[in-house]
């Protein structure tokens, strides 16, 4: 007889953790009744002939979903934690046709690509050994499906047993060591096979930890999302006792720390890259059950349980990342929390979009500025197309646009992206940094583009108050272009252009986010918003196949080979630039700005040298 069914069905990579796992049954029951949905795709009846079948491009993800046996998750959690036996027999039933149809992965063109991809492999090996230990324990609906499901299991063994098949360079690795490690793990004991699967696994879960995650503790794949994902799963392990060792559980703490600060305060995950619109918001209790630090229970439970870091800005120089998050005097509601996180990371083209420097803003409880989110991964781009040369893999117009530079708040220069394909990464972009004794918290960046273009961004903010966007950029070649400042304003919120400033009226906020440049050159945009033509151009992404537009706007300069920008967005009900004071030198080097608010003049002046640390002054002559 196999293991004890009290011992829960574990390791649901792709679970939402805000859901109940009580309600295992209930879900499993809708599934049976009504089908497995995911997303907007059309609804799979687990009785019916499976369309394990791909066809089209735009299916890409739902195919992958359906080898990968996600739809059978909440039957096998119902057949596990409330015992039902008729949820496990009938997702037998369909493992078995999908064995039947492709347990061969080899000699066979008609079969879905997705029926032997890495990472499906690695999903799929876990849920099958669950069956079989599972059906062991509560008898098998038909005798012969365990020795042609045993034979499966040894197949997908030997198919993680060869390095060559494994994508030790991104996640997909990483989720198939996960299920050589779950799949030997159950039956270790009764076979050399599945022991062999289980220290493979754990020595190759050690090297993709060190080589996916910096050592500052952030994933390397340009998403808090892939972050969320690895280390709940990571957690997961190690709360089933598959991963025991110290370092290992270390480090996961480290991971889950790092990631808390990718929390906005309103308990939603900072959506850089590809990373969905995803709430992580729960109760205090089962913020205990689910996370193990006291930073990331603080954040999800809304402040109800555990404590929030002792600073208020982190940076993450291995990663890639500068984060801002002032809690402000009302901490129980989070109503005066900013936040702000700079984006300086480009490790390799895994998730990565053509974001360089772009940066995120969230204050008086709004997303004041976004980031263009995934879309999906939808479309295949064909090898050599322009497309592909691009950096793209995905060839849907949405997803290519939400990839783009221009969807970002960031600089694009001459209409191109920013380059993906071809060129070295350069790790971490991130500079200096400081906070001064007023609150003023600043930031700088340095990478390159285009092989001749120099890019510097700085950004000096004080929480609450007003954020300063200063970009230099130099082309060494002398070379004149087009460049734009983007920015992209909350799908909530509502933007006008009032002759030379951009105002927001932000919701329940007693002044206006006004927006302006202090300096005499760069020329405001109209206001854009849900455009496809000429340009795909204010659209925002929260979640797959999922689009809304919103505004942005940009500040222009037109046949240039160096330039400054400085843009102001400061809540005042009055604010005037004082641009014939306000100035930058040539090198980026030195600055000076000047602005009046209804509370007094403000004076900004920095310097930042070629070495040593920066120097920023400010100055708040308030009135009387």
């Amino acid at each position: 007889m196999g293991k004890n069914l009290s011992e829960r069905y574990s390791l649901i990579p792709y679970v939402n953790l805000t859901t109940d796992h009580a309600n295992a049954s209930v879900i499993a029951s809708r599934i049976v009744q009504n089908g497995w949905r995911h997303g907007k795709y059309p609804p799979v009846l687990l009785d019916k002939d499976i369309p394990w079948d791909f066809s089209d491009q735009n299916q890409r993800t739902w195919n992958f979903r359906l080898h990968c046996w996600a739809m059978l998750d909440s039957l096998l959690r119902a057949s596990s934690e409330a015992r039902e036996y008729e949820f496990l027999v009938l997702a037998i039933r369909v493992a078995k046709d999908w064995i039947d149809k492709h347990q061969s992965k080899s000699g066979n063109s008609k079969i879905s690509s997705f029926a032997w991809y890495d990472m499906a492999v690695g999903l799929r090996a876990y849920r099958l050994a669950f069956m079989i230990d599972a059906a062991d324990t509560m008898g098998w609906p038909d005798d012969s499906f365990r020795k042609v499901m045993w034979s499966s299991l040894e197949n997908h063994a030997h198919y993680l047993e060869d390095d060559g098949n494994i994508a030790f360079h991104n996640n997909h690795g990483y989720y198939q060591v996960v299920g050589q490690i779950a799949m030997g793990q159950r039956f270790a004991d009764k076979s050399k096979i599945m022991a062999k699967a289980l220290a493979q696994g754990r020595a190759r879960l050690k090297q993709m930890l060190a080589q996916q995650f910096a050592p500052d503790g952030v994933h390397r794949e340009h998403s808090p999302g892939y972050h969320r994902m690895v280390y709940e799963t990571l957690r997961i392990l190690i709360n089933e006792g598959f991963i025991d060792d110290a370092v290992t559980i270390e480090f996961a703490s480290r991971i889950e720390e790092a990631l808390s600060w990718f929390v906005l305060p309103n308990q939603h995950i900072v959506n850089f890259g590809d990373t969905d619109d995803h709430s992580l918001s729960c109760k205090p209790v089962l913020a205990k059950q689910r996370w193990s630090t006291s930073e990331m229970r603080f954040w999800v439970s809304g402040g109800k349980e555990g404590k929030p870091a002792e600073e208020i800005s982190r940076a993450f120089p291995d990663s890639g990342y500068f984060v801002v998050r002032n809690l402000g005097k009302d901490i129980s509601g989070f109503r005066s929390c900013s936040y702000l996180a700079l984006n300086a990371a480009f490790h390799s083209r895994t998730h990565k979009h053509a974001d360089d420097l772009s940066f995120v803003w969230y204050d008086r409880s709004c997303s004041l500025l976004v980031d263009s989110g995934r879309y999906g991964y939808i479309g295949k781009t064909e090898q050599g197309s322009e497309l592909w040369l691009d950096g793209h893999w995905y060839s849907d117009p949405w997803r290519v646009y939400c990839e783009s530079t221009r969807a970002h708040n960031t600089l694009e220069f001459d209409e191109r992206n920013f380059l993906r394909k071809g060129v070295k990464p350069y790790i971490s972009a991130l500079g200096r940094w400081g906070e001064d004794a007023s609150g003023l918290i600043y930031v700088e960046a340095e990478c390159k583009h285009f092989g001749s273009i120099r890019h510097v961004r700085m950004l000096f903010f004080m929480p609450g108050q007003w954020l300063l966007v200063f970009d230099w950029f130099h082309d060494n070649t002398n070379a004149q272009h087009t460049v734009r400042q983007w920015f992209h304003i909350g799908h909530e919120l509502q933007l006008l252009l009032d002759q030379e400033q951009y105002l927001v009226s932000v919701p329940d906020s007693q002044e206006t986010l006004r927006i302006v440049s202090l300096l005499d050159l760069p020329v405001p945009s109209r206001p854009y918003i849900g455009e496809k033509d000429p340009i795909f151009q204010g659209w925002w992404s929260a979640k797959e196949k999922d689009i809304v537009p919103n505004y942005a706007f940009c500040h222009e300069l037109s046949g240039m080979s160096h330039g400054v920008y400085a843009t102001l967005f400061s809540f005042s009900n009055q604010l005037q630039a004082d641009k014939a004071w306000s100035k930058a030198d040539a090198s980026g080097r030195k600055g000076q700005f000047r602005w009046r608010d209804e509370s007094g003049i403000h004076e900004l002046c920095f310097e930042r040298p070629a070495k040593d640390n920066l120097s920023v002054d400010y100055i708040h002559a308030q009135l009387t």
